[in-house]
């Protein structure tokens, strides 16, 4: 009898900081939330407070680990590392005016994936910790009976990534840019091995009122 395994995934991008609000590249750089503003997450605070997650899982990175702290929820996140942002190397800390005129970026801008980033990574090299990721995670529920619940509280890059690896959307550049304290519900279900992405919805459901 053939037994349909499901997979509510939550994809939490963290909350922002120095670096994202003067929209500088912020990869493995260890930069800690701003906390101003933090009322905003109490829409997602609330969402969550129904949910049972089954596993959840974070960057190791400061500004992961506490946006999750600030969700208060049931139990400890499994801190990966696979669960970064990329790293812009000597990037780190620019905006784009500081390296537009430089033709190595310029040609990564071009093709990110194939490029690395000086003293960085490249966009294969990315790809290939992010996919080794998600397949160590869904490992866990290939067996399972009926529907689990994974909350991943990570970055932009990585999200995007995602999307397009469960053919959510067409492509990286396709992806939506989700803001910082949001996210993105993805359903996800097993068919014969593999996990398609059956629908997505954005996190939280509604906006707060004013």
């Amino acid at each position: 009898m053939r037994v349909n395994r499901y997979v509510d995934l939550y994809l939490i991008r963290h909350w922002i900081t120095d670096w994202n609000r003067e929209k500088r590249y912020l990869g493995h750089t260890d930069q800690n939330i701003l906390m101003d503003g933090l009322d905003e997450l109490d829409l997602l605070k609330t969402e969550f407070e129904d949910l049972s997650f089954d596993s959840i899982y974070s960057s190791d990175l400061l500004r992961c680990q506490n946006t999750l702290k600030f969700l208060s929820l049931c139990h400890s996140p499994n801190l990966d590392p696979r669960l970064r942002e990329m790293n812009f190397g000597d990037w780190e800390g620019k905006k784009y005016e500081e390296l537009k005129e430089d033709p190595c970026y310029q040609r990564w801008l071009d093709n990110w994936e194939l490029h690395s980033t000086p003293s960085g990574e490249s966009g294969q090299m990315f790809q290939r910790r992010v996919d080794a990721f998600v397949s160590d995670m869904l490992d866990r529920f290939r067996l399972s009976r009926g529907k689990s619940t994974i909350l991943v509280m990570t970055h932009g890059g990585v999200i995007r990534y995602m999307l397009s690896q469960f053919k959510a959307t067409n492509s990286f550049w396709e992806s939506p840019a989700v803001p910082h304290g949001k996210g993105l519900l993805l359903k996800l279900e097993n068919r014969e091995g593999d996990w398609v992405c059956n629908s997505l919805s954005v996190v939280p459901i509604a906006e707060k009122e004013r």
